[in-house]
């Protein structure tokens, strides 16, 4: 064994693109296949224009109970015969949706993509939506959100959501809906949005694997061959807006907590936004990377927290910035001070070469996990359908990320961090640090209970 003296140093980014796949109509439905050489298991999935920006006012979560209602009984199959017939064929049936997009499908050997296909079309096309089901899955939707906003993480996610946008906003109510919105949903309601929503021409098929020995355009007739209808129903316009300016601290109480959860964010550009690149490359350096600033402050400087992150999400209509941290009660307003001064500094000074330097590597390298397997890839292309990319997307961002430069960067800081409006929520005991948060001068203290 030899021991060396010096740490290796990186070295050059290695040529690297995204795989090639091509756009076709098959019996009048959009298709994108992806030739995978040497992938066995393929990834058949259907990319519907029904995420939670479309659902009407006063149903949010609807979309979330329709794409878990799919799988319960389809065409000749209740949910048990459902089940065994994907079984049989080797297959896993995966579905979720998000602000912008309704995802369903399945990996399956590539061998049996039709068959995967015919339960997908029943499953889309044919769901049952029978009421007992319905009425089961709803309610078991309700009992995961009260869990889950039993937890800090979740109620700190909706407090911060329903601080940052106006109450008539879409991305004021999580994407899933809440415990009430999704309990007042009716069978009818979850029809009807099938019904609206998922039709031929608002959905795009995407197959990924080893295609070479697969009639992949069979595969797609049997989803839309005689497919009939239209998305008519135009989304609801409820543009985001966001709730207000100035800095402002909300703090929910959960007395008795050990810790405190901090978010601090506002508002941000959505998806397309022109400077992109230079805003997210910006957040690494920020609070994206293990040795971020935001983590090495409130982790390693400071001792707070285990981790502390923060970035954009940047959706099809508009975005978010948010800082996050779980601490001790007894730092709670030292660390979100912390917090709040390091997204200053990066908004007033920008980042150092050194720092882009690391960025960049970082996230040029990566690109190649991202797309490793077909989930990955076929993920990839339903997300340049969603949000109407070119087909060299990914391509030209590793390039950009490779050659952004460190005044656009830092142009980005100074436009896209806006300090005086950060909107500060913790989750903790407000006993213990309400007036510390009041003394730390990040703006009006909002008291709520963990109701609400």
């Amino acid at each position: 064994m030899s021991l060396v003296s010096q740490r290796p140093e990186p070295g050059p980014p290695r040529p690297w693109s995204f795989p090639s796949f091509e756009r076709r109509e098959v019996a009048g439905g959009r298709v994108i296949t992806c030739h995978l050489p040497g992938k066995p298991l393929a990834v058949l999935e259907l990319v519907a224009d029904a995420g939670a920006v479309t659902e009407p006012a006063g149903k949010e979560g609807v979309a979330e109970i329709v794409v878990r209602a799919l799988s319960e009984g389809a065409g000749e199959y209740d949910a048990y015969g459902f089940a065994v017939a994907g079984e049989r064929l080797g297959a896993t049936w995966r579905s979720h949706t998000d602000w912008d997009s309704f995802r369903c499908g399945f990996e399956v050997p590539v061998g049996d993509l039709v068959g995967a296909a015919e339960l997908l079309a029943a499953a889309v096309r044919e769901p049952r939506l029978d009421e007992a089901s319905l009425l089961r899955v709803r309610d078991e939707r309700v009992d995961e959100i009260r869990l889950d906003l039993s937890q800090p993480g979740p109620r700190a996610g909706a407090a911060f959501a329903a601080a940052v946008w106006a109450p008539d906003c879409r991305y004021a109510v999580p994407d899933g809906g809440t415990a009430e919105t999704v309990a007042a949903l009716t069978p009818d309601d979850v029809r009807d949005f099938h019904g609206t929503r998922l039709r031929p021409d608002a959905v795009t098929l995407v197959i990924v694997g080893d295609l070479d020995a697969t009639d992949a355009d069979a595969a797609a007739r049997v989803v839309f061959d005689g497919w009939s209808g239209t998305c008519t129903e135009t989304p609801p316009l409820r543009p985001p807006v966001p709730r207000s300016t100035g800095a402002r601290v909300v703090l929910v109480d959960r007395p008795g907590s050990v810790q405190s959860m901090l978010y601090a964010g506002h508002d941000a550009p959505n998806r397309r936004t022109p400077d992109y690149v230079p805003m997210t490359t910006m957040a690494l350096v920020l609070g994206g990377m293990f040795n971020s600033r935001l983590n090495y402050r409130l982790r390693e400087d400071k001792g707070y927290s285990y981790g502390a992150f923060g970035g954009f999400d940047a959706r099809r209509d508009a975005g978010i910035f948010v800082a996050r941290s779980a601490v001790q009660t007894e730092v709670t307003a030292p660390a979100l001070v912390a917090a709040v001064a390091e997204i200053r500094t990066m908004h007033e000074t920008g980042s150092t070469d050194p720092e882009l330097e690391q960025a960049r590597s970082y996230r040029a390298g990566v690109f190649p996990i991202n797309f490793a397997g077909p989930g990955a890839v076929a993920s990839g292309l339903a997300d340049l359908v969603v949000h109407d990319l070119p087909d060299d997307h990914y391509d030209r961002l590793r390039q950009d990320v490779l050659d952004v430069r460190l005044d656009a960067v830092n142009a980005a800081a100074a436009q896209r961090l806006r300090p005086d409006d950060l909107v500060s929520v913790v989750v903790g005991d407000a006993s213990a640090v309400a007036d510390e948060l009041r003394a730390a001068g990040l703006g009006p203290v909002e008291v709520l209970t963990d109701e609400g």
